[in-house]
């Protein structure tokens, strides 16, 4: 399919490979820029951050709370089908730069521009696999929800992913909310058809749907992609369908197909969803392993990259030995590291995570 070949990508675009970033915007050859285009995301009714849109963001407790899901490297959960909502079957265990410590690109030293990180600013392309960001849009998040004076004005991201088994969409846009949330959060939208189309593709092209989670602002094109399976965390779908979470219309629409699974599972050759429960119960981030690297697509598991890179310095102080007290983290890190990331994307930061090893 045309979609993700770099043959396909508009003036300006250039995809980045998984040890460097070359080609964009007039940047060659960058490798270990650090930055941050992010702020904390504090939400109304979660301390995820996350919005409000009608169901609150599930905190999930530090590293050794007993009342944290844990997510065994062992577990592999099994993909159960629904339509609509029938029940639903079980899979098999997967496998198990002069820079700052951590690392963080941010988009405008890749090209991208603050307003909007559009999706022409990055694309990713390992071995046989490419991935696109789309811009889906933004919202402006009020003072009340920053922790400052100021609201802030946080972007809408998605993710198009080319396999050689087809195309993945991961997270489609901001839906249709009631009049009190819209007003809330005052979203502007880019049409997923739009931004497919400047990616080369269109809607009949999709194989699959992922969504990190069901709020509005993650799920709100896939009643344009009926038919296609369409990947969540049992814990997410049910929420999803208990009220108080997300929007009816936006879960069970025409033609609305689950591949439910209760833990980690492989949806293709060298594709993993991973829960990483925290800003709700069903968070998952999808993992994208090749021989050259892998990228993590993390959604809203962290609200910007610089909260990612302050946990992954904990949990390498905690496995350092550094003397207590040293910060918490969320156990399902450990997991997400097994898979030795090279990138980790959000869906509301246009700032990229690296780890200080990147440098070739």
């Amino acid at each position: 399919m045309a979609g993700a070949d770099r043959a396909a990508l508009p003036d300006g675009a250039a995809p980045w490979g998984v040890t460097g970033v070359t080609g964009v915007t007039g940047v060659t050859g960058v490798t270990g820029v650090t930055g941050v285009t992010g702020a904390r995301s504090g939400g109304r009714g979660t301390s995820g951050g996350g919005m409000r849109e009608r169901g609150h963001g599930v905190t999930s407790p530090p590293r050794g709370d007993p009342s944290m899901p844990q997510v065994p490297a062992s577990h592999c959960a099994p993909l159960r089908p629904t339509a609509l909502r029938p029940p639903a079957p079980r899979l098999s265990p997967p496998p198990s730069a002069a820079r700052e410590p951590g690392g963080l690109l941010s988009a405008d030293r890749l090209g991208g521009r603050a307003a909007g990180c559009q999706d022409d600013a990055v694309g990713n392309t390992m071995g046989n696999v490419t991935v696109r960001r789309l811009d889906l849009g933004y919202f402006v998040r009020p003072a009340s929800e920053t922790g400052t004076s100021q609201p802030r004005v946080e972007p809408v991201l998605a993710y198009l992913v080319r396999h050689g088994k087809g195309l993945i969409l991961f997270d489609t846009g901001v839906g249709d909310a009631d009049a009190e949330t819209e007003a809330h959060y005052r979203p502007r939208r880019r049409a997923l058809e739009d931004a497919l189309s400047a990616a080369g593709v269109g809607l009949d092209d999709i194989s699959v749907v992922v969504n990190c989670h069901l709020h509005f602002d993650h799920c709100g094109g896939n009643p344009f992609l009926g038919g296609r399976p369409v990947f969540v965390q049992e814990a997410e779908l049910e929420a999803a369908r208990g009220g108080g979470h997300t929007f009816d219309h936006l879960i069970d629409f025409p033609g609305a197909t689950y591949e439910v699974a209760a833990g980690e599972a492989e949806v293709w050759p060298g594709v993993w969803i991973i829960p990483t429960p925290g800003h709700t119960q069903g968070h998952q981030s999808l993992v994208l392993r090749q021989d050259d690297g892998t990228v993590v697509l993390a959604g809203q598991a962290h609200d910007v990259a610089s909260h990612f890179d302050s946990e992954q310095l904990a949990r390498r102080a905690a496995l350092d030995g550094v003397e207590e007290p040293v910060p918490p983290y969320r156990p399902w890190l450990d997991r997400l590291m097994d898979f030795d990331p090279r990138r980790v994307l959000f869906a509301h930061d246009c700032s990229i995570w690296e780890p200080p090893q990147t440098r070739s």
